[in-house]
């Protein structure tokens, strides 16, 4: 029996030993794993409004960067910032809501979880932060705020305000923003140059070997005009005007990091498109866009070292055909600036003429329209004029498309002609050569315009569908109805 006994003792006593450890490693354990502590909801932890502090600066261990910024309040109480980090760079326009954004994020922390009291910052990465935040006060309340590890989620990261021992979780994104440099505060607005200091723009890209030179004219009422002046002479289209005013007045997404060597990795290395802005004192701004890669365009000014990247969205029409970049109109003209228009058609040809006061239309009280001497104001029975029909079919003659370097054989002389008179006593001659089978080549006074128009604009019978007559049928549509009305009215037979 005492031998048995003494072999109880010490295997009681390993049991006891065992039990310990197991009350140990859960208690540690419950300790570590313990919830966090709510705070009632999410509640501000650090809070200034900008217009008592002096100075943020905020530093990263991953960059190893400073990023700071002073604030000054003018006279009428407005909050300037200036940045001071380690890259700012003298005469640098940095963007006042971008500063003011990132002074939002750094000096406004809230949270609805305090994960521990006891101080224990290396178990949070607290001894080693990933970010220090020093924001210095007007009234010489400084604090300083430590980030450190991320949760495991990459939600959350840990806070600590220097002299407490309370750790608490906050967002994340205020990690991500800790790393801004000076590239990221850069004033998104590039360009912004005045219309009135503008003599001419140029615009070639590579898709499609297109290259334009506009002349730039403004009125009296403040109306901008865009005047192609090379490789032919044409007016512009609002696609073209809305493309130009994108590029004079260029606001970027955002500037980016590109070194020499990955140039190409943005399409830089060779740019698609090509801006040059030239002022009336001679002075040229010259523009580069990369081709779009993901949704996104990448440029720079020559003479800069600064990429930046745009939407599509932002260059909307930098891919539009050329016709539609133009005036898509061979002789567009208004009802009120003419007096007469005479076409030649082989061995026929017809005088339309017209008397329309301004501000009025083509059928006003008072207006005059004849062809070839005859009142030519005649309706269908749904009210259209046939005289609407024949003038908007000249002027609205579509071109088909620009073959510049086209040799044009003028033996057989024009096809069929239309010879404008202006009430301004300037007339100007169209004549359209055969091309081929389907189109002809437009002159203007004896000058190859560079452009050519499909047969459908001359010969289209449109039939019921009086938007879509070519301008000599057209003619003889009106004058079939002058023939054929009863009271000014005359009806389609069916």
């Amino acid at each position: 029996m005492k031998s048995i006994k003494n072999l109880l003792i010490p295997f009681i006593i390993l049991i006891v030993l065992a039990i310990s450890a197991i009350v140990y490693f859960v208690a540690e354990n419950t300790k570590k794993n313990k919830p966090a502590e709510t705070t009632g909801g999410m509640v501000d932890i650090v809070y200034y409004n900008p217009s008592d502090i002096s100075s943020l600066s905020v530093y990263s261990r991953d960059t190893g960067h400073t990023s700071a910024v002073n604030f000054s309040i003018d006279s009428n109480d407005v909050i300037h910032y200036e940045y001071c980090g380690d890259d700012a760079a003298p005469g640098v326009n940095y963007s006042q809501s971008k500063l003011a954004l990132f002074v939002s994020e750094m000096t406004c922390f809230s949270s609805n979880y305090k994960v521990s009291s006891d101080g224990n910052l290396s178990e949070y990465g607290l001894d080693m932060p990933a970010c220090v935040i020093t924001i210095k006060t007007l009234n010489g309340t400084d604090k300083t705020i430590s980030l450190g590890n991320m949760t495991p989620d990459g939600n959350n990261c840990y806070l600590n305000i220097a002299g407490s021992t309370d750790i608490y979780l906050v967002s994340s994104s205020k990690i991500q923003c800790s790393v801004k440099t000076a590239i990221s505060f850069l004033d998104p607005s590039v360009l912004n140059i005045d219309y009135y200091d503008i003599k001419n723009i140029h615009f070639d890209r590579k898709t499609d070997g297109l290259s334009i030179d506009a002349a730039v004219e403004i009125f009296d009422s403040g109306l901008v005009q865009f005047n192609i002046v090379k490789p032919y002479e044409h007016g512009t289209s609002s696609y073209f005007e809305s493309l130009m005013d994108s590029v004079i007045h260029l606001v970027i997404t955002e500037y980016v990091s590109v070194d020499n060597g990955s140039l190409s990795q943005y399409g830089l290395d060779a740019p698609v498109y090509h801006f040059v802005i030239t002022l009336n004192n001679g002075e040229k701004t010259e523009i580069y866009f990369s081709k779009q890669i993901n949704g996104f365009f990448y440029g720079y000014i020559a003479g800069t070292d600064k990429y930046f990247k745009l939407t599509n969205y932002q260059l909307d029409g930098i891919d539009l055909k050329e016709t539609v970049l133009i005036d898509p109109y061979v002789c567009y003209c208004r009802i009120n600036s003419i007096s007469s228009i005479t076409c030649v058609y082989g061995d026929r040809s017809f005088k339309f003429a017209m008397d329309v006061g301004e501000g009025k239309n083509i059928m006003s009280d008072g207006a005059i329209i004849t062809l070839d001497g005859r009142n030519a104001k005649i309706l269908d029975s749904s009210g259209r004029s046939y005289c609407s029909i024949l003038f908007e079919s000249i002027a609205c003659i579509n071109i088909g498309g620009v073959e510049t370097d086209a040799v044009v054989d003028k033996g057989n002389g024009p096809v069929i002609s239309l010879s404008f008179n202006g009430k301004n006593y300037v007339t100007t001659l169209y004549e359209f050569y055969e091309r081929d089978n389907d189109s002809f080549y437009v002159f203007k006074d004896g000058e190859y315009t560079g452009f050519y128009i499909y047969s459908r604009e001359i010969f289209n019978d449109g039939g019921y569908d009086t938007y879509s007559y070519g301008f000599w049928k057209a003619y003889e549509l009106l004058d079939e109805a002058i023939l054929g009305s009863i009271g000014g009215i005359y009806d389609m037979p069916n």
